[in-house]
């Protein structure tokens, strides 16, 4: 059997690598291209990815993702092998998709909602470990904007413009408690949150959604939250707003009824805030402003923020 193979980068946290493998199919001599992932294990235990994908049913029949066929997983002591089927397509611009991504989300949020809640009881402490309201999960530094506050300070004596912020942006920390509060007693699913380029393809007009290596068991609304967060990140204002109100639009007429839909926004506004402020106030992102001369970008956004206290 002839297999060809090519690493692929990944920069995920705990993985070892990821390769690309083709090889001819001996019984039909029809060519198979697949992906292996290595994921490092922490005390033994398998990765969140691997769980997700021994769960094949969880968004069985889904027609807005098309999520890649998981071929199998294999574990060992010290490492999850996850071999997926490999995805061709051209990566969107992310703008570009809110709304089929919102009604995308939609419904996989709807649909692991349902899965979630047929689980038997032996599954309960399983899923109580993948919650994303564990000490394990909150505790990672991109959830975790405060300590980037020292940064901005710092600023503030260097930039008239910036003084002052780390202030206000510190009475994010009790709104954030109240919102977190609240989210945890929402309805949960599985949430992806990882709404990058890298793991989207349109191939044919079907939206591919790859990589579940940061999925949780979230609540409703926090994918729109990580989208919109990461959308932020790297867009101009005008661009984000336009985007912004299209996909929640989008997202609240595609909500099934027995979700609750201002429970869901004030979810997706939890998330979008978390990563938001972390990714925009952490060094690195005031650097790269600075470097690239786009302060007054950074202030425009800092402005935004700021208006959702």
């Amino acid at each position: 059997m002839a297999i060809t193979s090519q690493n692929l980068p990944s920069n995920a946290s705990f993985v070892n690598y990821v390769r690309h493998h083709r090889l001819l199919d001996p019984s039909t001599g029809q060519p198979l291209e697949l992906v292996e992932k290595s994921i490092r294990k922490l005390a033994f235990i398998g990765s969140q990815e691997a769980r997700f994908h021994r769960n094949p049913g969880m968004l069985a029949g889904s027609t807005h993702f098309r999520h890649p066929a998981c071929l199998g997983v294999i574990e060992t002591p010290f490492e999850s092998l996850i071999f997926t089927e490999f995805v061709r397509g051209k990566p969107p611009r992310m703008q570009d998709i809110a709304r089929p991504l919102a009604l995308a989300i939609a419904e996989l949020e709807s649909r692991s909602h349902e899965y979630l809640a047929a689980q038997t009881q032996s599954k309960q402490p399983l899923l109580w470990s993948m919650d994303f309201f564990r000490p394990w999960f909150l505790l990672r530094p991109r959830f975790n904007f405060a300590r980037c506050l020292p940064g901005l300070q710092q600023l503030g004596r260097d930039d008239a413009r910036f003084a002052g912020l780390a202030e206000r942006f510190s009475n994010f920390v009790p709104q954030l408690r109240r919102m977190a509060h609240q989210a945890q007693q929402s309805p949960r699913c599985v949430s992806h949150m990882d709404y990058l380029r890298k793991n989207l393809f349109i191939d044919k007009g079907q939206l591919h959604l790859i990589d579940w290596s940061e999925m949780k068991i979230g609540r409703v609304g926090f994918d729109g939250g990580a989208y919109l967060g990461s959308l932020f990140r790297r867009s101009e204002m005008a661009m984000f707003l336009t985007a912004q109100t299209e996909f929640t639009e989008s997202y609240r007429e595609a909500l099934p009824e027995h979700f609750n839909a201002g429970q869901a926004l004030d979810n997706l506004r939890y998330v979008f805030l978390l990563t938001a402020l972390f990714h925009c106030l952490r060094p690195e992102t005031l650097e790269e402003y600075r470097a690239q001369e786009r302060l007054a970008l950074l202030r425009d956004k800092y402005e935004h923020l700021l208006s959702l206290h």
